[in-house]
């Protein structure tokens, strides 16, 4: 992957994304932002829960803004944890699974993935499929 993500390699992710959420029989959303959080491509699958549309728009984004697996947010954002209500900045944050940055191999960050309409188990494997 090169810097920036553009439109045709987001399609082409949404595209493995889609492919995958399919042979698990799942209908999920896909939102694909680039690396300052802003919204490049998505897709909403045939019947996949209109509350799936906001969930990944907001994995995508805030795996852009900590550079990090939204569930890795989430594992310090529980009570008594070093960055609990975190979920409440950045205009609204997600800490369940299914966002990912998008990395090249120099380890900057190139945008993200997020994923919603499965468990958050099925989401981040459909995520990591687009990548």
């Amino acid at each position: 992957m090169h810097w920036p993500v553009t439109l045709k390699p987001a399609r082409q992710m949404l595209d493995k994304g889609i492919a995958k959420a399919l042979q698990m029989q799942l209908s999920v959303c896909i939102a694909i932002v680039d690396s300052g959080s802003n919204l490049l491509a998505f897709v909403r699958m045939d019947d996949a829960v209109p509350g799936a549309i906001d969930l990944a728009q907001r994995k995508a984004r805030t795996s852009a803004l900590f550079r990090t697996a939204s569930a890795e947010l989430g594992a310090l954002s529980g009570p008594g944890q070093s960055l609990w209500s975190i979920e409440q900045s950045n205009g609204g944050l997600t800490s369940f699974a299914g966002g990912l940055p998008i990395v090249d191999q120099a380890g900057r960050c190139l945008g993200a993935i997020g994923v919603s309409g499965g468990t958050a188990v099925e989401d981040d494997i459909i995520a990591r499929a687009c990548l």
